[in-house]
């Protein structure tokens, strides 16, 4: 009966012991620690010292690191130079680098989920010598670089742009597309709104798996310095019937031109920021 007593005072002070507020800690500690990892995953896109906004601006020289490529072979020469994307499209026959209708040129994308947010900082046109110089204009010409919401299948003619370069006779602009099922939808914002070839463009993709488009002229001290966006024509929408997204899309960068009119030429891109 000794035996018994002892037997079950030891297993009543076990209980006590590891019931204890000190026996405790470690679970609670890794408790702790959940709920700071739950707050990091939440970015604040208007913060950028929040590492959870993650930028990449394409330091150094060398290919496109951690980017889905589609269409790789219709503009080859894509790379990071001296810390900028760099698109140098010197051949357009049989408009390779398209993106209109059922025409789909290069992609070099991220995979992200609803809701998300993308901006291209400095991105649109220049020359072959100075990527920061836009090429001066002559008569018509569609050339253009920018950033590309794509549905996940990427062999589907299903996706959504805003670039930034010459619309025909429309210089210095910015330029909206939907393609749905490879009919394209396209308008602009007007001559001269981009007067350096180049823009802020940001995309947020919304809970309900819709797209906002805003634009600014480029804001080169973003890391300090507050954005200014402004709605794509006002509503921040895209013209005609926008594509249904899923719950993930490609969004990247594009550079194209329809015809050789204005060929060569580069597209450009200082950094992307993508949150989700």
């Amino acid at each position: 009966m000794k035996r018994i007593a002892y037997l079950s005072i030891s297993i009543i002070l076990f209980l006590v012991l590891a019931c204890s507020e000190d026996s405790l800690e470690p679970f609670l500690a890794d408790e702790d620690t959940n709920e700071e990892s739950q707050e990091d995953t939440n970015p604040d896109p208007e913060d950028p010292s929040d590492n959870s906004f993650v930028t990449d601006s394409f330091d150094g020289t060398g290919p496109l690191v951690d980017f889905v490529i589609n269409n790789e072979a219709a503009l080859p020469e894509v790379t990071r130079e001296n810390g900028r994307y760099r698109a140098e499209l010197t051949d357009n026959s049989d408009n390779k680098t398209l993106h209109f209708n059922d025409d789909q040129g290069r992609l070099d994308a991220k995979l992200v989920t609803f809701p998300f947010e993308f901006i291209a900082r400095n991105i649109g046109i220049g020359t072959l010598d100075d990527s920061q110089t836009a090429p001066t204009p002559s008569g018509s010409l569609y050339i253009f670089s920018g950033v590309q919401v794509h549905v996940e299948d990427l062999d589907s003619f299903n996706s959504a742009h805003v670039v930034v370069g010459h619309r025909g006779n429309t210089h210095f602009t910015i330029e909206g597309k939907n393609t749905v099922n490879g009919d394209s939808s396209v308008n602009d914002i007007g001559a001269n709104t981009v007067p350096n070839g180049r823009a802020d463009i940001r995309i947020v993709g919304n809970e309900d798996q819709t797209i906002t488009v805003y634009w600014q002229v480029p804001n080169l001290d973003y890391e300090t310095t507050d954005d200014n966006w402004t709605a794509y024509n006002e509503t921040g929408n895209l013209p005609g019937i926008a594509p249904t997204f899923g719950n993930n899309v490609y969004v990247g960068l594009i550079t194209y031109a329809f015809g050789t009119n204005g060929v060569p030429f580069v597209g450009t891109c200082d950094a992307i920021q993508v949150s989700e």
